[in-house]
């Protein structure tokens, strides 16, 4: 076998449990946040073992260099312990199989380490992760190339050495992530469809409960104005029917109101990561209307008693009006930050905005300014919010934007 053949099925073996990962994702309802870390946690881990157990390797360490890469995406996606965990798994195989100084490797991970904690709060932490962890591979590898490797060898047999590894550990480490981050925004931007898809059935559904309670009104209406013109001369045969048609429509909406009854399932989730999982799902649809976007969100760990599904359920449905208030050079911003004891997350647009009148009642019943809309996507929101112990409000100016604050308490 080449090494190249060798290369191929050690990046085969690093795809395959992450590809996993992704039909599960893809293909389950309901997955909170806590199922998904864990099942990409034991993707990662389960890449790290096929390497260990099945990879190709030869007298040279070309394929073995991608053994980091799982090591690469735990960092990219914020699993601390996970990272440390491969870390050590990769420090023992490295000085078992190749025998390495210990000493050199603990150095070389504990700067992965270090650089991560670093950077991983710089805007584009992606690049900067790969790049640190790049020229940390490639320093290390020099030293264990002129000392390990190939201490005998001429100074051009060295050179051609690591240039070709390094530039096998680039090519490889980068074509991994932007597989791996392309299908995760082909899978969040499904997901965002599947929500959006949703409310509109959720909308025709309301309509036609409307259209069906307007009809049994319609005729009770009907025989009052008779009864109020014939008298009671016909009080008998009138009031059955008007009865019948007020017992079907409490009936509708007894069913009704039994189909939106609104529960929340809380468990304890920290609401920083939970608002990065809707910011990569909503990436990809507000690229898809032109809308520039920024999420400043903090990475520190803030637990907090929330119901996933419903908390994005009702991000979905903020962004969603933002996107309907689209203009030219539209943009949406979400920030968070701490004001006492609460977490406050602001979602801000500079869109058509909202009148005074308008602002009063937002939020109220079956009120709307839009063409086909029903009143009750904030409403919904609002009482998700307020059965979290939060609240929800709105700052807007017409014709210049529309600010949305969420409060909701800190454990």
């Amino acid at each position: 076998m080449t090494i190249f053949g060798g290369i191929i099925i050690n990046t085969t073996y690093i795809l395959f449990p992450l590809t996993i990962y992704l039909i599960y994702s893809a293909y389950t309802k309901n997955l909170d946040i806590k199922e998904k870390i864990i099942v990409l946690e034991l993707a990662l881990y389960s890449s790290l073992y096929m390497l260990i157990r099945y990879g190709v390797m030869f007298k040279t360490i070309y394929p073995a260099l991608l053994f980091n890469i799982p090591l690469l995406i735990s960092f990219i996606k914020n699993k601390k312990i996970t990272a440390i965990i491969i870390s050590i798994i990769l420090i023992i195989f490295n000085y078992t199989r190749f025998h390495f100084s210990i000493g050199l490797l603990i150095v070389e991970y504990t700067l992965y380490l270090f650089f991560y904690f670093i950077l991983k709060n710089q805007d584009r932490k992606i690049f900067s992760i790969i790049n640190s962890c790049i020229i940390i591979r490639i320093l290390t590898m020099t030293y264990q190339t002129l000392f390990y490797i190939m201490p005998n060898s001429s100074f051009f047999n060295s050179f051609k050495y690591i240039f070709f590894s390094s530039m096998l550990f680039i090519f490889f480490s980068y074509l991994i992530m932007f597989i791996l981050n392309t299908s995760e925004n082909i899978v969040n931007y499904n997901s965002t469809l599947n929500e959006l898809n949703r409310e509109k059935e959720i909308r025709q559904s309301l309509f036609k409960i409307t259209h069906e309670v307007k009809n049994p009104l319609a005729v009770c209406k009907g025989y009052l104005d008779m009864l109020n013109n014939e008298g009671t001369d016909n009080y008998e045969k009138y009031i059955p029917v008007i009865s019948k048609e007020i017992n079907r429509t409490l009936t509708l909406m007894d069913d009704f109101l039994d189909y939106t009854k609104i529960k929340v399932a809380k468990e304890d989730t920290d609401i920083c990561l939970l608002l990065e999982e809707i910011k990569e799902e909503l990436i990809p649809l507000l690229k898809r209307y032109n809308i520039k976007s920024e999420f400043i969100i903090p990475d520190d760990e803030l637990y907090l008693d929330l119901d996933y599904n419903r908390i994005k359920q009702v991000f979905i449905n903020i962004y969603k009006n933002s996107i309907e208030a689209k203009k030219d050079n539209m943009r949406i911003i979400m920030k968070v930050y701490k004001k006492n004891n609460q977490l406050v997350i602001k979602v801000s647009d500079n869109g058509i905005g909202m009148s005074k009148d308008t602002l009063e009642h937002i939020g109220e019943n079956f009120y709307t300014t839009k063409q086909n809309g029903t009143g009750l996507g904030v409403s919904l929101s609002k009482e998700i919010i307020n059965l979290h112990n939060g609240k929800m409000y709105y700052k807007s100016v017409e014709n210049k934007g529309t600010d949305v604050f969420i409060e909701l308490p800190v454990k």
